[in-house]
């Protein structure tokens, strides 16, 4: 090859380096989708803790679940794959799991809470939490002073915001660990009625087993969820996803997906 030939390769690659070098001085990085940063750019990572559904569950190997459809809805507008990772519970609630860079989002029924929010960044609400009554035949219950009212044995899950909330409202309640502990306390009489997050009364009432029971009354707890994202190293993605659920209201599509797993919207706010 003549030096001519080699002169003109070298003036080549120097303006391929300069473009790279301006490239990444304006903040592409190898990892962007879209302009969004994953960390790996051939699929929107999540990160979720399970079982928990409606929200979360996995069936035949897949995880399935309202915050999976949701997260669905994310990576088809980015035009990747989702790819799931089953995540130790306090790495998630902390946000920790972000900072690791094993996620892009974390989708597991978090709430919405200002020390979180000061943590991590959230996105907007996509569910608006509210708890349901349920017992046998009876008046409508639909607020802490209508229980309070009634003289009821009532009863909660532990340490559950439903609970917190009743408690700050000064009712006393029975205290169980799980849903399934709450339930049979309401079967055996142990309580009059229970209240419970309105997806998993929902499942409860579709079973023939619970024929005998009944949804009382709903109200709003204030109590919002929000998918995490790291709002340090990826703003951008928090932005396309609160983007794509404000596509998804206005589409339908959010609708169709609460209805597929939770579902009759509610009229609480």
């Amino acid at each position: 090859m003549s030096g001519r030939s080699l002169a003109r390769l070298s003036q080549a690659a120097a303006v391929v380096l300069a473009a790279s070098l301006a490239a990444a001085g304006c903040g592409t990085r190898e990892g962007e989708v879209k302009g969004v940063a994953l960390v790996d750019r051939s699929r929107l990572t999540v990160c979720t803790h399970v079982p928990n559904p409606p929200f979360e569950e996995r069936r035949n190997g897949r995880f399935v679940g309202f915050d999976m459809d949701l997260m669905g809805l994310v990576g088809k507008r980015l035009g990747v794959p989702v790819s799931v990772r089953q995540t130790a519970f306090d790495p998630l609630r902390s946000g920790s799991a972000l900072s690791a860079s094993r996620c892009d989002v974390i989708a597991a029924a978090v709430p919405i809470t200002p020390s979180r929010a000061s943590d991590v960044g959230l996105s907007k609400p996509y569910f608006d939490v509210y708890q349901t009554v349920v017992g046998r035949k009876g008046p409508a219950l639909t607020s802490p002073d209508a229980l309070k009212s009634a003289h009821l044995r009532v009863g909660t899950q532990a340490l559950t915001q439903g609970e917190r909330y009743l408690r700050d409202a000064d009712l006393d309640t029975v205290s169980f660990k799980t849903p399934e502990a709450l339930l049979n306390g309401l079967r055996t009489h142990q309580v009059d009625v229970v209240v419970e997050d309105h997806p998993v009364v929902l499942r409860w009432l579709r079973d023939p087993a619970n024929a005998a029971f009944t949804a009382r009354g709903r109200f709003g707890t204030g109590e919002q969820y929000g998918f995490m994202i790291s709002k340090d190293t990826a703003p951008a993605l928090l932005r396309f996803v609160d983007a794509t659920l404000g596509q998804a209201r206005a589409d339908g599509s959010y609708q169709r997906l609460y209805q597929k797993w939770i579902g009759p919207l509610p009229a609480v706010r």
